[in-house]
């Protein structure tokens, strides 16, 4: 009975933060990342943060993309890009562990679901991540395509990884002992779109663990 009060308890702390940070969903299957637009910050409050979120060699690269971006919309704010980055980060996982592909379809650029979907189908073992900590978020790469933007973020974070067979007998990791793992996710999004949709393109694992591949939006590496 505890433990019921407990998830029901972290259930919402999950949804009101992604209320919150998204926006109000009017339809609880479009849990898909907000245009992170912040009307009430000019041009030179949020450059002026810019770096704050940068960690990458390639600084003036993604400021001078980042500047393009905000010619074509002056009112994009990076602060709220990574807010709800970080929460699909989560939802993300979580839903991939669950098998729930309606919930991870509006998350995804549609190559990436369909390999995510592949893995889902045929997986004999369930595979469990618990996100226990987001310890590091940072901008690796901003590029303009057009105006389609794509920003790649690097997740360190804490994790309990572990996998069970189909009678719930762990085979693989520990319930107890928590990973320290890194990521890169990309996103993209039509900066002119009035979808306010960002979807997740590829993943790639920085870590060396036995169950992660590099994941990308056409194949797995």
């Amino acid at each position: 009975m505890v433990e019921l009060v407990v998830y029901a308890l972290l259930a919402a702390f999950i949804f009101s933060r992604l209320y919150n940070s998204l926006g109000k969903l009017t339809n609880p299957n479009l849990r898909k990342l907000t245009n992170v637009l912040d009307v009430g910050k000019s041009n030179e409050d949020i450059t002026e943060n810019i770096e704050d979120y940068i960690n990458s060699n390639n600084k003036s690269l993604i400021k001078a993309a980042y500047k393009q971006i905000l010619q074509k919309n002056k009112d994009f704010s990076i602060s709220y890009f990574m807010e709800g980055s970080s929460i699909a980060f989560e939802l993300i996982i979580k839903y991939f562990n669950q098998g729930n592909l309606s919930q991870l379809k509006p998350l995804l650029d549609k190559g990436l679901y369909n390999n995510f979907a592949e893995k889902i189908r045929h997986r004999q073992e369930t595979h469990e991540s618990i996100i226990v900590s987001i310890i590091s978020q940072k901008i690796l790469e901003i590029k303009l395509v057009k105006n389609v933007v794509f920003i790649a973020v690097y997740f360190l974070s804490e994790q309990i990884n572990f996998v069970k067979d189909d009678k719930g007998n762990i085979i693989s990791g520990s319930t107890s002992t928590i990973n320290k793992v890194e990521d890169i996710w990309q996103f993209k999004k039509n900066i002119n779109s009035s979808d306010p949709s960002w979807l997740l393109v590829s993943i790639n694992y920085n870590k060396d663990n036995d169950d992660k591949k590099p994941i990308t939006n056409g194949k797995q590496c």
